[in-house]
C-alpha cells in the first residue's frame, strides 16, 4: 500500500483478477510492492494504491487518482516498465475485470486507516433518478453509516451509463459486513435498495493485504 500524497481523488480504479496457480501469495505481494515503489509512486496523478482480496481467492488492484487522464498516462507507461510487466505476468489471463469509478463526492478523502473495502454495483430502475440516488446516499452516510466508528469513508461511483457503485471503507471486514446487512429494512437505507434493479446488484467485501 502506498499513499503518494493527501490530495482528494476523483476516480478509483478497481481491477479484479486471479493469480496464476503456480504463483504464491508471497510472490504476488513482493511483485506488488515493487510495482508500487518503483512505478506507481512516480506516476503523475496517482494518489493511493492497495491490493485487496476477497473470500473467493480473487484479488483487486485499487488505485485512487486525480482524474482519468492520470490513468491513461499510467497505462501507457506501464507497457514500458519492468516492474509493472512483472506484476501483470503473475495474473491469470481471462480473469481480469477492470472498472473506473468516478467519485460523486466533492470532499472525499482517503482515510488514514482502513482494512476493508465494500464494493457494490448496480443499475437504477429509472436512470433519471441519479440525483435522487446521491441524495439518498448522503442521508445514509449522515444518518446511518456515521453512527458507526467502523465507517471511515463512503461514496457513490459512476462506472458507465446507468451503472453505479456504492463503496465503503471500513476498519474491519466483519463490522463492515454487519453494518451493510443492516441496510435491509432500515428506513434510511432501504430506499437505495428499492431504486436498484435487483438482477444487476453485485456486492463483495475485500480485505487489505498489501
Amino acid at each position: 500500500m502506498i499513499r503518494v500524497n493527501g490530495n482528494s481523488p476523483n476516480v478509483m480504479e478497481f481491477t479484479t483478477f486471479k493469480k496464476k496457480e503456480n504463483i504464491s501469495d508471497d510472490d504476488l505481494i513482493k511483485a506488488v510492492l515493487e510495482f508500487e515503489t518503483v512505478f506507481l509512486a512516480r506516476q503523475e496523478g496517482v494518489i493511493f494504491h492497495a491490493l485487496v482480496r476477497n473470500f473467493h481467492n480473487e484479488y483487486a488492484n485499487v488505485i485512487f487518482a486525480k482524474d482519468m487522464e492520470s490513468f491513461k498516462c499510467l497505462e501507457k507507461e506501464a507497457h514500458q516498465n519492468a516492474q509493472a510487466q512483472k506484476f501483470f505476468s503473475l495474473i491469470e489471463e481471462g480473469t481480469v475485470e477492470m472498472a473506473f469509478h468516478t467519485i460523486n463526492k466533492e470532499d472525499f478523502r482517503i482515510p488514514d486507516h482502513f482494512s476493508c473495502l465494500e464494493c457494490g454495483t448496480f443499475k437504477l430502475k429509472e436512470q433519471k433518478n441519479f440525483e435522487k440516488l446521491v441524495q439518498v446516499s448522503d442521508r445514509i452516510e449522515n444518518n446511518y453509516l456515521s453512527k458507526f466508528e467502523n465507517t471511515q469513508e463512503h461514496f457513490i461511483g459512476t462506472i458507465a451509463d446507468n451503472l453505479y457503485s456504492e463503496v465503503t471503507l471500513g476498519k474491519t471486514l466483519g463490522k463492515t459486513k454487519e453494518i451493510c446487512s443492516g441496510y435491509v429494512g432500515n428506513p434510511i437505507c432501504q430506499p437505495m435498495l428499492d431504486m436498484a434493479e435487483v438482477e444487476t446488484m453485485k456486492l463483495d467485501f475485500w480485505y487489505l493485504i498489501a
